[in-house]
C-alpha cells in the first residue's frame, strides 16, 4: 500500500511536467496554423472548434486519471505476475525492469520500446476499427474539427485495451517503466504534432514518419481515408501493410463519424459506446452447432 500510495502522490509531479509541453506546443501550433500556407485547413483555428468544450473536458479528465492510473495498474499487475512484491523490489523493477529486454543497454531498451510500441499500437488501432470495438474508438473520431486539442479525446476503454495492454506487455518482457515515464514528453509531442492543423508532409519521409496531413486523412470518412493511416509515429507500418493513404495535391477537409446520432457531449461519449457495444454483440451472428 505504501508503494501504491507513493505512485499516486506522483500525479502532481506528472501534471506539472506535462504543463510546459502542453502550453509550449499549443502556442507553437497556434502560431503556425495562422499562416495560410502552413495550415492544412486555413481559417479553422482550434479556438473556433465546434468540439472545443468537449475537448477541454477530455483534457482535464484524461491527463489526470487515465495515463497515470493505467501505468500504475499495469505495473502492479506485471509486478504481481513476476512475484515482485516488496517496496525495494518494486523500486528496482521501475528503474531496471525484469525480463529479456532489461538485459539490453539503455539505448537498446529505448529503441525497442519506441519501435515495438508503435508496431503493436498500429495493430491495436486496426482492431478498434473493427465492428465490435468501434464504438469506443469512435469517440476519438467524433471530432468535427481536428487540431492538437483532439489529442486527448479518447474513451478510457480504448486507452486500457489499447495502450494499456501494450504497456503491460512491454513491462512483462523487461522494458523498465522508468523509460516509459521518460518518454512521456515525446509521446505528448508526437500525438499533438500529428493532430495539429498543419500542412506538413515531410516529402519522401512521409512513408516513414507520421505527419499531420497523414493522420488527418485518418480522421475523414471511411469512403475517403478513414480506414487507413493507423500508425501513431511511424507511417512505414501503413506503407508495409497496405493501409497508407496520402493522395498528391489533395488535403482532407471534413472530419467526424458517419453517425449523426453519436453524442457530442463528454458524458454522452462516456456512456453511449457501452450501449452500442452491447447492441453489436447481440446482433453478431451466432454459429450453429457443428453437424
Amino acid at each position: 500500500m505504501e508503494v501504491l500510495w507513493s505512485m499516486f502522490t506522483g500525479v502532481e509531479k506528472f501534471l506539472i511536467a506535462q504543463l510546459p509541453w502542453v502550453i509550449g506546443l499549443s502556442v507553437l501550433f497556434t502560431i503556425l496554423s495562422l499562416f495560410k500556407t502552413a495550415a492544412c485547413n486555413p481559417g479553422r483555428p482550434w479556438w473556433r472548434s465546434r468540439d472545443l468544450l468537449t475537448d477541454i473536458q477530455y483534457f482535464f479528465f484524461l491527463p489526470i486519471i487515465t495515463p497515470y492510473a493505467r501505468l500504475i495498474v499495469m505495473l502492479l499487475v506485471a509486478a504481481g505476475m513476476r512475484g515482485v512484491m516488496s517496496e525495494d523490489d518494486v523500486t528496482d523493477y521501475i528503474s531496471n525492469g525484469k525480463g529479456p529486454i532489461s538485459q539490453l543497454p539503455y539505448w537498446g531498451q529505448l529503441a525497442f520500446y519506441v519501435i515495438g510500441t508503435d508496431f503493436l499500437m498500429y495493430w491495436a488501432h486496426r482492431v478498434f476499427h473493427g465492428s465490435t470495438l468501434w464504438p469506443f474508438h469512435a469517440v476519438h473520431h467524433s471530432a468535427l474539427d481536428v487540431d492538437w486539442t483532439t489529442t486527448y479525446r479518447a474513451h478510457p476503454v480504448n486507452q486500457m485495451l489499447g495502450s494499456g495492454l501494450v504497456t503491460i506487455f512491454m513491462i512483462i518482457i523487461g522494458v523498465p517503466p522508468a523509460i516509459m515515464i521518460a518518454m512521456v514528453p515525446f509521446d505528448t509531442l508526437s500525438a499533438a504534432f500529428v493532430h495539429a492543423n498543419l500542412n506538413i508532409t515531410l516529402g519522401p519521409l512521409k512513408y516513414i514518419v507520421a505527419t499531420p496531413v497523414f493522420h488527418r486523412w485518418h480522421h475523414t470518412g471511411v469512403d475517403e481515408g478513414g480506414d487507413s493511416n493507423f500508425a501513431s509515429t511511424f507511417a512505414i507500418w501503413d506503407y508495409l501493410f497496405g493501409t497508407f493513404y496520402m493522395p498528391e495535391g489533395v488535403l482532407p477537409q471534413e472530419y467526424g463519424v458517419d453517425d449523426p446520432l453519436f453524442p457530442t457531449t463528454w458524458h454522452g461519449q462516456m456512456i453511449v459506446p457501452f450501449k452500442q457495444f452491447l447492441e453489436r454483440l447481440q446482433q453478431a451472428p451466432k454459429k450453429g452447432p457443428a453437424l
